[in-house]
C-alpha cells in the first residue's frame, strides 16, 4: 500500500509539473526541468526560492550522486576561483562592503518519494567539490550522495529550498540602484556524460554548460517593477501587499535568467521573419536611450531574419532584448530567448552599436542556445561561431560600418573610412597568435587577451578562411547543416570536423587541425620579382660561332613566392604583365618557396599571392603583393590620408574645448 501511495504521489507531482507543457510540443528531450517559486526582497537584496527539479538520466550509465553549480558563491569572498583569476586580469573588489557580496545557499534538499526512491534528506550528504582547482575557499560546485543510484532512463525528483544574496555587479549579474539582472542564480544541476559529471567550477573566463529542459517560474516582487525573462510571460497577479507575481514558462532551453527595474520602457512587437513564422520581440529600454528604440528593434529583427536564413528558422515564440543600465556590468550577455545589448552614451548612425552587440548576443541563441556547446571546454565553438554569425548578419543587413575610435570616452567616426569584413578580428590575432592553441579550456589561456583573440577572433577568421576555401555555396550549406544537426545536443570539435569533411568531399582535418590545435602563423609572401630580356644565342655552338646582333624582344621573368609561417595551405598567385596579360598559378604551399618562370613579350608589372583574399588568417597582408618597380608616391598618399583624419579629430576636440 505504501509503495502504491509513493508511486501515485510521484506521478501526481510529475503531472502537475508537466501540465503547462501539454499545449505545446517540446523540441527535444526535457532532461533537467525546474519549477520555481521565487520572491525578491528589494530592501534586503535577497532572493528566497523553492525549486522542484526533475532530472532524467538519459545516458547508459548509473550514478549514485548528483553534482550542482552554485555560481553566485564566486561572489561571496575575494578568494574564490573566479575572483582570484579575475584579479590577475585587473578586476578588483577591494572597495566591497559587507552588503556588496553575493552568494547562493542551499537551505534544504530532499528527494521526493517516487517508485525508485523514498523521501530522503540529502543535506547531510552535501560536499563541496573542486574538479578544476583545489581551492577550499571556492564553493561553486557541490555534490549530493544518493541513497541508491539513478539508473539509465530513471527520473529523480528533488525539492530544494535556497536563498541567493544579490551581489553588487561584478560580472554579468547583480543589482545596481533599482536595476536587477539575475543570471546563474539558482542551484543548477551539471551535465552527466560518459559516466561522469561535467560540472566545472566558476572561472572568470568561462561561461556555462547545462542540459535542456522546461522552466516553469513564478517571480514575486514589487508591483512597480517591469520584468523580463527567458520564455513566455503567462500571467501577472497583483497581490494585496504591493507586490505582483509573474508567471513565466519555456520548454527546450538550458537556462533561465531575468531582469527587473521600475525604470524600463517596455516595447512589444510581433515580427514575421518568414512566411507564416513569427516571434514576439520585447525590448526593455533605459529611459535615457529612448532615441535608440528603433535601432534596437531593427537590430533584433535583422538578427532573427538572417540567422534564420543562414542557420535555421528561429524556433521560439519570444525574443527579449534588454538595454542594460549603466555600471551594471550586464551588457553583452546571452541566455535562451533573452539577451542584453549595450550602447555608448553618445552614438550615431554608422557606429555599429547597439546593432553589433545586439546581433552578437542574439546569435548566441544559436551557437550556445540551440547548439548546446560546452563553453567551459570549447569556447571557440560558441564565441567564434557567434562572432562569425554577427559579422555575416551585420554586413548583410547594414553593409560596411564606419571606422570609429573613442577619445576620452567620446566616440569619433571617420566617415571616409569603412571597415572591410576581412579585417574583423585580425588585429588581436596578430598580437596573440602564438600564445595558445584554439582548443583549450577557457580558464587555461595565458591571459585574457589570448582567450579573447583565440575564442573569438581566430575562430571567426578560421571560419571565414574556410568559407572562401570551400566556396560560398558549399560553406553556406555546411554551416547550416552543422547548426541544425546539433540543435539540442552537445557537439564536440569532432562533430564539426565531420560535417565540414562531408560537404568538402574529403577529410578536412589537415586544414582544421592547423588552426584548432596549432598556434603557428599563416603568412605567404611575394619574395622576389625579376624580368630580363630573353637571351639570344652568342658564342660557339657545334663548331660555329654565332654573334648576337640585336636585342631579343621577349623577356624571361621570375616570380618567387615564399611561405614565411608554418601553416601550410594551397595558395593562388596572380602575375600581371605590363601589356595587361595575366597568369594565375596554384601552389600547394608545402615547401618554403616556389619559383615561377615565364617567357613573355612583356615584363612582369606585379605579383600577388592569394589575390582573392581567401586566406583571411594571413597575419601580414603587406607582403602579399609586390610591384617590380615600386610606386614611390604611395607612402605620401597614406600620410596625406592620416593627416586628414588627425585634422578632423583635432577639430572635433577644439569644438568641445571651446
Amino acid at each position: 500500500m505504501f509503495k502504491k501511495y509513493q508511486a501515485f504521489s510521484f506521478f501526481l507531482a510529475l503531472l502537475l509539473f508537466l501540465l503547462p507543457a501539454a499545449s505545446q510540443e517540446t523540441f527535444c528531450k526535457q532532461i533537467a526541468n525546474y519549477t520555481m517559486d521565487v520572491k525578491l526582497d528589494t530592501e534586503a537584496k535577497m532572493i528566497k526560492a523553492t525549486e522542484i527539479l526533475s532530472w532524467t538520466n538519459d545516458t547508459g550509465y548509473s550514478t549514485n550522486e548528483l553534482w550542482f553549480h552554485l555560481y553566485w558563491n564566486a561572489f561571496q569572498n575575494n578568494m574564490s576561483t573566479f575572483l582570484t583569476e579575475a584579479e590577475r586580469r585587473g578586476r578588483s573588489v577591494s572597495g566591497f562592503k559587507k552588503d556588496d557580496w553575493g552568494y547562493c545557499r542551499v537551505e534544504s534538499i530532499k528527494v521526493v518519494a517516487n517508485p525508485y526512491f523514498q523521501e530522503y534528506d540529502l543535506m547531510p550528504f552535501l560536499e563541496f567539490r573542486y574538479p578544476d582547482v583545489e581551492n577550499l575557499y571556492d564553493q561553486t560546485v557541490f555534490s549530493a550522495r544518493l541513497p541508491n543510484a539513478v539508473r539509465p532512463g530513471q527520473t529523480i525528483l528533488l525539492r530544494i529550498e535556497f536563498e541567493s544574496k544579490v551581489p553588487r555587479p561584478i560580472s554579468r549579474t547583480g543589482v545596481y540602484k533599482d536595476y536587477y539582472f539575475i543570471a546563474q542564480w539558482f542551484p543548477k544541476i551539471g551535465v552527466f556524460q560518459d559516466g561522469r559529471w561535467n560540472c566545472h567550477q566558476y572561472h572568470s573566463a568561462s561561461e556555462y554548460f547545462a542540459d535542456y529542459g522546461t522552466y516553469n517560474v513564478r517571480i514575486t516582487l514589487p508591483s512597480t517593477f517591469v520584468v523580463g525573462t527567458t520564455g513566455e510571460h503567462r500571467e501577472k497577479i497583483d497581490n494585496r501587499d504591493g507586490t505582483a507575481t509573474h508567471h513565466f514558462y519555456q520548454h527546450s532551453v538550458h537556462d533561465f535568467a531575468w531582469t527587473a527595474s521600475p525604470r524600463f520602457l517596455e516595447y512589444t512587437e510581433n515580427y514575421e521573419f518568414a512566411p507564416g513564422k513569427q516571434t514576439e520581440i520585447t525590448l526593455l529600454l533605459q529611459p535615457e536611450h529612448e532615441r535608440l528604440k528603433d535601432r534596437y528593434l531593427n537590430a533584433v529583427k535583422n538578427a532573427i531574419k538572417y540567422s534564420s536564413l543562414f542557420y535555421g528558422d528561429y524556433p521560439y515564440s519570444t525574443a527579449t532584448c534588454v538595454d542594460p543600465a549603466y555600471n551594471s556590468r550586464s551588457g553583452g550577455m546571452e541566455y535562451p530567448t533573452f539577451f542584453t545589448g549595450g550602447a555608448y552614451f553618445l552614438t550615431w548612425k554608422g557606429i555599429p552599436r547597439p546593432e553589433g552587440v545586439t546581433i552578437h548576443e542574439f546569435g548566441h541563441g544559436y551557437f550556445y542556445g540551440l547548439v548546446g556547446t560546452n563553453e567551459f571546454e570549447n569556447a571557440w565553438m560558441d564565441e567564434g561561431f557567434t562572432s562569425f554569425l554577427d559579422t555575416e548578419v551585420y554586413y548583410t543587413a547594414y553593409k560596411e560600418p564606419l571606422y570609429n575610435r573613442s577619445f576620452f570616452g567620446i566616440p569619433v567616426t571617420f566617415k571616409d573610412v569603412k571597415i572591410p569584413i576581412e579585417s574583423d578580428g585580425i588585429s588581436s590575432h596578430r598580437q596573440t597568435y602564438n600564445m595558445d592553441v584554439l582548443q583549450r579550456f577557457a580558464w587555461e589561456f595565458l591571459e585574457g587577451g589570448s582567450y579573447g583573440a583565440n575564442s573569438y577572433s581566430k575562430a571567426e577568421l578560421m571560419l571565414r578562411t574556410l568559407k572562401r576555401f570551400m566556396g560560398e555555396d558549399i560553406f553556406a550549406r555546411m554551416i547550416k547543416a552543422y547548426s541544425q544537426r546539433n540543435w539540442f545536443k552537445h557537439p564536440q570539435p569532432r562533430d564539426f570536423y565531420t560535417v565540414v569533411s562531408e560537404f568538402a568531399g574529403r577529410d578536412m582535418s589537415w586544414f582544421l587541425d592547423q588552426f584548432v590545435y596549432g598556434s603557428d602563423k599563416l603568412d605567404y609572401a611575394i619574395g622576389k620579382i625579376s624580368s630580363d630580356r630573353e637571351k639570344k644565342p652568342e658564342g660557339w655552338f657545334d663548331g660555329e660561332y654565332i654573334k648576337r646582333e640585336i636585342e631579343a624582344n621577349r623577356y624571361q621573368s621570375e616570380v618567387i613566392v615564399r611561405r614565411l609561417g608554418e601553416v601550410k595551405l594551397p595558395v593562388e598567385i596572380l602575375v600581371v604583365f605590363e601589356d595587361g596579360n595575366e597568369v594565375r598559378e596554384t601552389w600547394d604551399g608545402q615547401y618554403r618557396w616556389k619559383r615561377f618562370v615565364y617567357q613573355q613579350p612583356s615584363r612582369v608589372q606585379k605579383a600577388v599571392v592569394d589575390p582573392e583574399f581567401k586566406l583571411v588568417l594571413d597575419i601580414n597582408r603587406t607582403n602579399n603583393s609586390q610591384m617590380r618597380k615600386p610606386n614611390r608616391l604611395a607612402p605620401f598618399k597614406w600620410v596625406s590620408n592620416w593627416l586628414s583624419w588627425l585634422q578632423h579629430a583635432l577639430e572635433f576636440f577644439t569644438i568641445l574645448g571651446g
